[in-house]
């Protein structure tokens, strides 16, 4: 019978044990602090150094109060070395309003994470300038040079994608950038000297826009020693020179970073003549008649398209 009690007390003091321990352990656990909260993307950005020249910009733009608002947003955000990249080396010569369209380039509306990027045009907080996404299997791509480098970067308000190069808005047609170019002014007069919708094509464009390949003056000078310009030129074969321009032209914007993703023929402006492209040794353009073509030099941007230098012209 005694051993009875002493067994029925010894259960008492267990339990009493027992329960003062989990009183103290709940107590412990009250007292110790939570996961700290992740602060909105200014706060985010403001606390890690490598974007000490974007918190810069985004202040002297007045766009800080912008960004710790509700969103949500996703920014790609160039770190320090993507601004040295782009030649931004100091602020001091850029005002509110030069910073303004740029920055705003960098943030879409809701929060967009890696997994959900997908390729195409994203509408920025900019209302006037687009950016073009392309995903590949070496990465997430904006305007065909400039990588992500780092993503899903969490912030309260939406998330950050860290970028290796700055977005600029293009200020130029397609047109006026080929003005602009001292290499391409046998491509700009063959151009005029062909049906005027060539022109006026190039300079409007539409929603989606164009993708021009464009052959050097040195193309055209090898051009020539087969088919002289005035063969070209001439009121007879003006057809025939508008045929050949537009066999440079793919409706919509193709950047360099699409091109993996791109099989078989693609329709050019010209509606009897296609394209492939051979990324072999480096991107090639392939026409029918003419073969390959070197794209020596890609992703030229303009308001309306996408320019890639090509060392060959193109023959249906």
């Amino acid at each position: 019978m005694k051993s009875l009690k002493k067994l029925v007390t010894l259960n008492k003091y267990l339990l009493a044990a027992g329960l003062a321990a989990t009183f103290v352990s709940c107590k412990d656990d009250d007292d110790m602090p939570g996961t700290p909260a992740v602060g909105n993307i200014a706060a985010v950005a403001s606390g890690d150094a490598q974007f000490s020249t974007l918190v810069a910009a985004l202040t002297k733009a007045e766009l800080v109060t912008t960004l710790q608002g509700a969103g949500p947003f996703t920014v790609f955000a160039p770190n320090n070395a993507a601004f040295t990249k782009a030649g931004i080396t100091s602020l001091n010569t850029l005002t509110k309003e030069a910073l303004t369209p740029i920055l705003t380039s960098h943030v879409v509306s809701g929060e967009v994470k890696a997994a959900d990027v997908k390729s195409g045009v994203a509408k920025t907080v900019n209302a006037n300038n687009d950016i073009y996404l392309s995903k590949n299997a070496d990465g997430v791509f904006i305007n065909g040079n400039i990588k992500v480098i780092a993503t899903d970067v969490d912030a309260s308000n939406g998330v950050i994608h860290v970028i290796d190069n700055v977005i600029v808005p293009p200020s130029k047609s397609l047109v006026e950038v080929a003005q602009g170019n001292a290499d391409f002014t046998e491509l700009v007069s063959l151009v005029l000297a062909a049906d005027p919708a060539v022109a006026t094509a190039l300079s409007a464009a539409s929603a989606t826009g164009l993708t021009v390949f464009a052959p050097t003056n040195a193309a055209f000078t090898e051009l020539y020693k087969t088919t002289p310009k005035a063969t070209l030129t001439a009121p007879a074969n003006r057809t025939l020179l508008t045929n050949v321009l537009l066999y440079h032209v793919v409706p919509g914007r193709v950047f360099s970073t699409d091109l993996p993703n791109v099989t078989g023929e693609v329709a050019t402006a010209n509606p009897s003549g296609k394209v492939t492209f051979n990324l072999s040794g480096g991107a090639k353009v392939i026409g029918k008649t003419s073969g390959n073509s070197n794209i020596t030099a890609a992703n030229i941007l303009a308001t309306n398209g996408v320019i890639h230098v090509i060392d060959k012209v193109l023959m249906p």
